[in-house]
């Protein structure tokens, strides 16, 4: 019998959209065409009963509809020979047990095993980790954890360092912003000041903490990407934060976060308050959004210090958290404005070569310069 857990609400559903989306995007990289790892395995750490209580689903069913929708589907291509596991896990009994009725009701074919436990996060962490960090082993994990607490310096970067791995972690940012500075905040965010905090617009708070926290946690030798999406909920700011040593990893992720926000790529709100999100000014430069100015700007910039070929813009883009597609429009623009060159002259116009087949086997096509006055 279904216990009345509450319904979903919108920010919730959000969420799960952005769950739904990425898992949809991560599965064919590693079950279509050839893959070097013989298992592929998703985990949820706290995957909750499975629905709520008008039947949506939740975390876990999504990651079975999405896996079944893809196997079932004759015409994707599907590797031979590789393991698929699933792992659900929820501390509380009564979510458990009806997340295993929830299971046993989806009628799930002999292609994938599932395995859901009701442990106490850390014991189910550990005892999992080993099979995580498995150089043979793809990994999606998801911890949807509720506040802050249980995604600590050493469990980010213990998942940090495993291969093929990547992390989708839920933050409350905004119990961040109101109690930074007391000790319940400096044991889970140590070297965060109440300083930093207070000078922080409450809008920014995800942002800070994924890029002014988590970002700092990885050395600089380490090639380690991260993104976040903000989702405000009355006066609260929390959100997910993205994680993989996968440049490709990142775009298939941003690419879901600029489908749901095609202004910024990051927030159900109006981030940077740009005043024509609702509807346009008269006044032409009032309708220039915030977040895109700037980094066409920084590109500019970039491009100036010479020798930036198509791989680097590839790179600077995703790391900036913006896509190839919003790059060449902005290379087009230039080009047609004549402030743009691209090297070799010979170079088709429009053709940039912005894209992960060139920068996965490094294949330099084009090198690329601003003409001398561009802005």
């Amino acid at each position: 019998m279904r216990i009345n857990w509450n319904a979903y609400d919108r920010e919730t559903k959000l969420k799960l959209e952005i769950f739904r989306g990425y898992i949809r995007e991560w599965l064919p990289v590693f079950l279509a065409g050839r893959s070097s790892f013989k298992t592929v395995a998703l985990y949820d750490f706290f995957a909750g009963p499975g629905r709520d209580v008008e039947g949506e689903k939740g975390s876990p069913l999504i990651i079975i509809d999405e896996l079944k929708a893809y196997l079932s589907n004759p015409k994707t291509p599907k590797v031979q020979g590789v393991e698929i596991r699933l792992y659900f896990n929820d501390d509380k009994r009564a979510k458990y047990l009806e997340l295993k009725e929830a299971i046993e009701e989806e009628n799930i074919s002999n292609f994938f095993n599932v395995e859901v436990d009701n442990k106490d996060f850390t014991a189910a962490f550990n005892e999992k980790f080993n099979l995580i960090a498995a150089a043979n082993t793809a990994n999606l994990v998801i911890l949807d954890q509720s506040g802050i607490k249980h995604i600590t310096q050493d469990v980010f970067k213990k998942l940090m360092g495993c291969k093929a791995t990547d992390i989708l972690f839920f933050i409350s940012s905004s119990t961040v912003k109101r109690f930074a500075g007391e000790d319940c905040i400096d044991q889970y965010f140590p070297g965060i000041t109440k300083e930093q905090i207070d000078g922080l617009d409450a809008d920014h708070i995800h942002r800070f903490v994924c890029k002014e926290y988590y970002r700092k946690l990885v050395s600089a030798s380490k090639e380690y990407y991260l993104a976040p999406f903000s989702i405000k909920k009355d006066s609260n700011v929390y959100g997910l934060i993205f994680g993989s040593g996968s440049l490709y990893g990142l775009e298939k992720f941003l690419n879901v976060c600029w489908k749901l926000d095609p202004k910024t790529g990051e927030a159900n709100y109006n981030i940077d308050r740009d005043p024509f999100r609702k509807e346009l000014s008269i006044f032409p430069e009032d309708n220039i959004m915030k977040k895109c100015d700037e980094f066409e700007k920084k590109l500019i910039a970039e491009i100036k210090k010479g020798g930036k070929t198509n791989n680097d813009i590839y790179k600077y883009c995703l790391e900036n958290g913006f896509l190839p597609t919003h790059v060449n429009n902005i290379f087009k623009k230039l080009q047609k404005e004549g402030i743009l060159k691209v090297f070799p002259e010979t170079t088709r116009p429009g053709a940039f070569y912005i894209n992960w087949n060139n920068y996965k086997t490094g294949t330099v096509k084009v090198e690329f310069a601003i003409r001398n006055g561009g802005v």
